[in-house]
This record gives structure tokens, C-alpha cells and sequence, in this order.
């Protein structure tokens, strides 16, 4: 969000800008911002006390856990987030070799070696196999309506169970293996929610489905941890940047705000926290969940920060 207007060279110092929310987002705009001159007066508002979003990593357990974000998804040149951890020495050798990044999966999660049925028993690879083919077939199809005139169906979801279904009506095993090869496409559904950030399918949208871009390169992990890369962004910004504990309000903008502080200084933009204290701004950078419920009065932004501390996935964009 930016300001329409304000007097930003008040005093000579700058324009004053606030980021909410210290996740990747929030933090990779604020390591954007500081490497100019002109944004000396940056601040961060995190909700929580701690930076990094969705990304932390867990050491209580006497290894590694990732609670949130697992993977470099395309770890090649052309991903952000690959070259951040290239850069502070996060990647092994394997990661980093240029046969790893020139692998091309497609994007499709590798094939298991070993697979077991829930009654314990192991499934026929040779199976698998043939259902995760299959799969990967359907699920290429469904990135083929993004210049289409018009999507047979609304959702992803709704595409491939359409597909399956024609399939099935094909096979000609015994019922039970029937169900074993369902069984099986089901599995792979249920890995596709977990790529596209979703408890299903049915609420991604069909059409624009092939605009997302599969980069090379073999998804890989972080050796110490996924936070390593967010500490490493906070390494490098000024200490006084972030302000944890910040839950935000209301943003009210549009408006001709002051501060005690700052005689005769107008601000476009007030960041309202839940804890009462007030930040006036020229500009606001919001990086927010996508999902986060929002509902505009008059000019303000009611943020309904509770549920936004309380949610578990936040979908952000690394400026």
C-alpha cells in the first residue's frame, strides 16, 4: 500500500515506510529498501516475537525439524530463494552442483522406491509406477487451459477426478486392485495439495493453473535448517528496523495524520496496533497471507490480525 502524498522531505529526513508482517516477505522488502539511502526511516511490525513466518525450524528435538517451510522447490539459478542460499552458504556441494540444478523434474515429485498399502503389506512398484505416469499425465493436461477460450471445469480438483473416472471405466483388474490403483492417484492428489499450498484440489482454479513456472533443478532441503536463510536476511538489516510483539490493527489511510514528535509533519498513512500505539507513515508495504480476511470501512483497512497470528500458512512473495 503507498501513500498518495505527504510532505516526505520533511527536515531532509526521508520518507518514513513501514513494513507489516516480518515474514520472508516483510523481511526480504526491508533488505531491499535498506539498500538505499533514501529509506532510513524503515520499521518493521511483526505480530509475533519472532521473524520469519511459516519458516522455522525446531532444534528442541535434538536434530532438525522444519514446522513450516521444507524445500527449495527448483533450486536453480532462476529461484530466488536458491540464489539467497547460495549466497550465505546455506547448500551442501550436491545442491549447489550444476547437475543438480539442470535436473528437470517437471515439476513432479519424485517417485517412491518402497510403498506400503495401510494394511502393511508393500505395493507393487511396478504399480505405482504406472499410477504416478498416469498422474503426472493428467496433471500436465490440466496446465493446458491457461489460453483457452473457455476451462471444462472450474478446479484442478474437479479435472482430474473427471479424468480418473474415464480411466477407471478402462481398467479391467479385479476390484481390488481397482482400489489399490485409487488408492494410489489419491496419494499423489493429496502430494499435489501439499505443492500447491491447499487441503484440496477442488479450490484451485482450473484455467489459470499453467501459470505457474516449474523451474530445474532437484527440490532440495536446508543441511541446518530452513530459518537459517530469514536469520541470515535479519543479519542483515540495521538492529532498530525490526519492532516485535505488533499485532496490527486498523491501517488508516488517505488521511492527514501527526505525531507529538514530529511538529507540523503530516503523514498520509497510520499503522493502528492492538496494543494501542499508533506508527504514522508515508508509505506501507503489506505482506500479509493472500487468505487473509479483509473488509475495508470508509479509510481504513481492519486487518483481523488475530486470525493472522493464528494462521498456520502464509502464501508471500520474496521481494
Amino acid at each position: 500500500m503507498e501513500s498518495s502524498g505527504g510532505d516526505e522531505g520533511a527536515a531532509g529526513r526521508g520518507p518514513r515506510v513501514l513494513v507489516v508482517g516480518g515474514g520472508i516477505a516483510g523481511l526480504g522488502a526491508a533488505q531491499r529498501l535498506c539498500r538505499y539511502p533514501a529509506f532510513r526511516h524503515l520499521r518493521v511490525l511483526e505480530a509475533t516475537a519472532r521473524a520469519g513466518g511459516r519458516i522455522r525450524s525446531e532444534r528442541s528435538f535434538g536434530g532438525v525439524v522444519e514446522v513450516g517451510a521444507h524445500w527449495i522447490h527448483g533450486p536453480s539459478q532462476g529461484n530466488p530463494v536458491f540464489q539467497l542460499a547460495a549466497k550465505y552458504g546455506l547448500l551442501g556441494d550436491k545442491e549447489l552442483s550444476e547437475e543438480n540444478q539442470r535436473i528437470d523434474t517437471g515439476g513432479h515429485v519424485a517417485l517412491p522406491t518402497v510403498s506400503y498399502a495401510s494394511s502393511g503389506e508393500s505395493v507393487s512398484l511396478g504399480l505405482v509406477v504406472e499410477m504416478g505416469h498416469l498422474y503426472y499425465r493428467l496433471i500436465d493436461q490440466s496446465r493446458e487451459f491457461l489460453h483457452a477460450a473457455e476451462a471444462p471445469v472450474p478446479s484442478v480438483g474437479e479435472f482430474l477426478k473427471k479424468e480418473i473416472r474415464q480411466h477407471l471405466a478402462s481398467w479391467t483388474e479385479d476390484e481390488e486392485t481397482k482400489k489399490l490403483k485409487l488408492a494410489i492417484l489419491k496419494n499423489f492428489l493429496n502430494i499435489e495439495c501439499c505443492v500447491s499450498g491447499t487441503h484440496s484440489m477442488d479450490l484451485v482454479a482450473l484455467a489459470p493453473f499453467g501459470e505457474y513456472t516449474v523451474l530445474p533443478g532437484l527440490d532440495c532441503t536446508f543441511p541446518g535448517g530452513y530459518q537459517g536463510l530469514t536469520n541470515c536476511i535479519m543479519a542483515s538489516l540495521p538492529q532498530e528496523v525490526m519492532v516485535f510483539n505488533k499485532p496490527v490493527k486498523t491501517i488508516h489511510w488517505n488521511g492527514s495524520f501527526q505525531e507529538a514528535e514530529s511538529p507540523g509533519e503530516k503523514f498520509p498513512v497510520l499503522v493502528e496496533c492492538e496494543d494501542g500505539d499508533c506508527f504514522p507513515a508515508h508509505h506501507v508495504v503489506l505482506t500479509v497471507p493472500l487468505g487473509l480476511p479483509t473488509s475495508s470501512v470508509g479509510s481504513s483497512l481492519d486487518l483481523s490480525l488475530s486470525s493472522w497470528r493464528h494462521c498456520q500458512m502464509r502464501r508471500c512473495f520474496c521481494l
